[in-house]
């Protein structure tokens, strides 16, 4: 560098790439200045010009050189430091110390790093060094990859393994030489074991219901009165893998979104979410898929009276420009955890090269809805869409938004029965449950769901749309509405050798309610038998409508109520229990069981029992007085 391009640089004053020292003597307030810029877009640190901009020079000798160079040293990494020693006069020489942009940032001086905004140099903050940090690693969580010595095969879930290889051949995207049967095969394909052990990665994607060890593979749901979180109308914990999470956050959007009707070219309605359904699951694959599992907060899902946020521990990486995440052109696929986001490729759940955000940025403009808005909070992604039309009050306008189709079927003319009415009640909440929630949350076998799902996908009243993860079903316009079932469906069923299997209480140990009386000893024919039903069964039946009754007036869900149907079946009105047995007569976690006591207790089925332990209780003997 000559004298003239050095009056130039100085010339420009200081700003985010240059910066004038008087001395060598301020020689560590220079390097942090260095460290700054090679943690942005690089700059100039000049010695040997006054604070008033004056170029003075300084006296350079072997010393002023190598204590120039000690300092050097305590860069991490070592970056490539360009040093031009420029003649002032015929004794003083200005030095000009430039580095570009760092290729292997962050950079720290001293084991601190710094950066730059606008002419001050500040300590860069540690959620921004862990993001360049991650940058500079590939972007990748090392989480997904280590072995883990704990996780065994009794942890996995093999036929979600076996069902996932079979989609990803459906979709053309798992080669058809891949044997789909062989689990522990394609858990090697998928490269989540590595010497015979599993990978976190596996407990991500396929871990089953027995695996709790991992506190952060879940999602909180809240559904919140107006648009601040002071007041909870529904909040749920959910753990499980990534599939279930999927379902479960659906669900609970289907739950507490609004249905816009809108009239097609034919005159025929087509209902959808407020918020379009395949931007907010595009949003919550990203979610899950792309968040930083090595840190263990957990992905959260808000529905407020104005917005829903979906939050994800994690950021982006610092290339990555927020405000533009939805411009054109499409960005590059660049996932945290390939493994996991490969197995989800494969199955469809996700694309590459971002065209996840192209579908979001689609939906929402169909939709007339503006884009959703992206933000760092505390750590996490936060992605928040707009909900239409609130009131003054904070509540949708859309709320009692009439649901039912005209001309329905009538239940008669097709099969299924009281379980037919049951599942299309439940498939209208929620059109993305699963086969296997939907055995849960009736308390069936997996095989009566996927039998009587046929029976209703044979007579035309409900179809599959999509693949097995993120399909929906649809229900025939012209199906009946909730609860319309006439008794004919029985008859239909019986005439076709079918039969559906209901909840079964052992009354014998129930007692509840007052004033019943007993039905005297009838014959009822079943089929082409005819057992005698006697007092005492007729009599249980009776206290098992009462029971139910008296739980349908409780603002409970249906797992709930089951749940609550399992323990009076099993402890009735006199025996005494606590969590422990709550846990074995329901199969939840402690902490479900735990919940779902003081659910009880809220509603005032339970009484607190003393003498016999902390925390023992007794279902009340009569629910008429019970708290809705």
């Amino acid at each position: 560098m000559i004298l003239d391009e050095l009056k130039q640089l100085i010339a420009k004053d200081e700003g985010e790439t240059v910066e004038v020292k008087e001395s060598t003597g301020q020689r560590r307030d220079a390097c942090e200045t260095l460290c700054a810029f090679l943690n942005k877009d690089g700059g100039s640190v000049v010695f040997g010009v006054t604070k008033k901009g004056k170029l003075t020079g300084q006296l350079v000798s072997d010393k002023t050189k190598r204590e120039l160079f000690e300092v050097f040293a305590k860069f991490e990494p070592s970056p490539d430091i360009a040093v031009d020693w420029v003649d002032v006069d015929a004794t003083h020489q200005a030095i000009v110390c430039t580095v570009p942009r760092g290729n292997e940032r962050p950079y720290v001086y001293d084991g601190r790093p710094y950066k730059r905004v606008q002419s001050s140099t500040t300590v860069m903050k540690r959620e921004e060094y862990n993001r360049m940090l991650k940058e500079r690693r590939g972007f990748e969580s090392p989480w997904e990859a280590i072995p883990n010595p704990e996780l065994t095969l009794d942890d996995i879930d093999l036929e979600e393994v076996r069902r996932t290889a079979r989609k990803a051949m459906q979709m053309g995207r798992l080669d058809a030489s891949v044997n789909t049967e062989d689990a522990l095969g394609l858990l090697d394909h998928f490269k989540l074991r590595e010497n015979g052990m599993l990978l976190n990665g596996a407990a991500v994607l396929f871990g089953n219901d027995k695996l709790v060890r991992y506190s952060h593979l879940e999602v909180k749901m809240g559904w919140f009165r107006g648009t601040t979180d002071r007041e909870f109308l529904d909040n749920r914990h959910v753990n499980g893998n990534i599939f279930k999470l999927m379902d479960e956050a659906m669900a609970f959007c289907f739950k507490h979104l609004n249905l816009s009707a809108k009239i097609g070219g034919k005159l025929e309605r087509d209902e959808a979410l407020e918020v379009p359904a395949a931007a907010l699951r595009e949003a919550l694959v990203n979610a899950f898929a792309h968040r930083e599992y090595g840190d263990t907060r957990t992905v959260y899902l808000a529905v407020y009276a104005d917005r829903v946020e979906i939050k994800s521990p994690g950021g982006f990486p610092t290339s990555f420009d927020i405000e533009r995440l939805y411009d054109p052109p499409i960005c590059d696929s660049n996932p945290r955890n390939p493994r996991i986001a490969h197995v989800l490729y494969l199955c469809k759940m996700i694309e590459t090269w971002g065209r996840g955000l192209g579908v979001i940025a689609r939906e929402c403009a169909r939709a007339g809805l503006p884009l959703p808005v992206t933000t760092m909070r505390w750590g996490s992604a936060v992605t928040t869409f707009k909900r239409p039309k609130i009131d003054a009050s904070g509540s949708n306008l859309d709320q009692n938004l009439d649901r039912a189709d005209p001309d329905p079927i009538q239940i008669d003319s097709y099969p299924g029965g009281d379980l037919a009415r049951r599942l299309l009640s439940t498939i209208r909440r929620n059109p993305l449950i699963s086969r296997k929630l939907l055995a849960v949350e009736l308390s069936v076998s997996e095989r009566k769901i996927r039998d009587s799902l046929k029976i209703l996908k044979d007579s035309g009243v409900i179809a599959r749309q999509g693949p097995d993860h993120g399909g929906i079903w649809r229900i025939s316009r012209r199906a009946a509405p909730d609860g319309d079932v006439s008794h004919g469906a029985s008859e239909v069923a019986e005439k076709r050798g079918e039969y559906t299997e209901k909840p079964s209480i052992d009354t014998n140990k129930l007692h509840i309610g007052e004033g019943k009386q007993p039905i005297g000893d009838e014959k009822q024919p079943i089929g082409n038998e005819k057992p005698h039903i006697g007092t005492e069964e007729l009599h249980i039946g009776m206290e098992k409508l009462h029971i139910e009754s008296a739980l349908t007036k409780l603002d409970i869900t249906q797992p709930t109520k089951e749940n609550i149907l399992k323990l009076i079946q099993s402890f009735g009105t006199v025996e005494i229990f606590g969590r422990s047995e709550v846990c074995k007569a329901t199969g939840l976690q402690e902490r479900a069981a735990s919940y779902l006591i003081g659910t009880m207790l809220r509603h005032r089925l339970l009484d607190t029992v003393k003498g016999h332990g902390k925390g023992k209780y007794r279902f009340r003997s009569d629910f008429s007085d019970a708290n809705p």
